[in-house]
């Protein structure tokens, strides 16, 4: 398996991992309507070009895919918004990472993690937050392990359903020592 960075070709194989992942992680929180609605909105191939052209052209940001004979997985991260809650005010936001369902457990998302972690730590970003429903037990328990911890949540109505989105945070130096190490 290698981790590259995603070009604009990929938008339809990233489009199709992230509507797996979503299916299996979300169906039994959000409802199956409701991700299929987000993944039209929010993984629209069009707008995953522009995107992945927008993380190769960006200073500290990144777009990669975990690519084994196809893609796998993808992951990106970059510069954070504001965020004012946190007192040690990330400057890096991890915005996705998504793995195929057949795939988790085997160290995907680790390398990319891993892969990211280190893209953002030779940017120069210190610290880096994420979102996570707090429904999504495998995916806070993965971010939990290496090294993010709360730092607040928000509770909305998402596709009719109310959810509570959990803030998560970690120092980038943390994030590297708690993947595997990257050549």
């Amino acid at each position: 398996m290698e981790i590259r960075d995603a070009v604009p070709a990929d938008a339809g194989t990233v489009a199709a991992v992230a509507r797996a992942s979503w299916h299996a992680a979300y169906d039994d929180l959000l409802g199956a309507e409701t991700v299929d609605a987000t993944v039209e909105e929010w993984y629209d191939a069009d707008s995953l070009r522009e995107e992945i052209r927008e993380a190769d052209a960006a200073d500290g940001a990144c777009f990669l895919v975990a690519d084994d004979d196809g893609v796998v997985g993808f992951a990106n991260a970059g510069p954070a918004r504001d965020w004012e809650s946190d007192p040690d005010d990330p400057d890096a936001f991890f915005s996705r990472l998504y793995v195929a369902p057949d795939r988790w457990g085997e160290g995907v998302g680790s390398e990319l993690a891993a892969h990211v972690a280190h893209r953002l730590r030779g940017a120069g970003h210190e610290r880096v937050w994420l979102e996570v429903f707090d429904g999504n037990d495998r995916a806070r328990g993965f971010y939990e392990s290496l090294g993010f911890e709360r730092i607040g949540s928000v509770t909305e109505t998402f596709g009719g359903t109310e959810v509570t989105t959990l803030h998560l945070a970690a120092p980038v130096s943390a994030l590297v020592a708690a993947t595997p190490s990257v050549e």
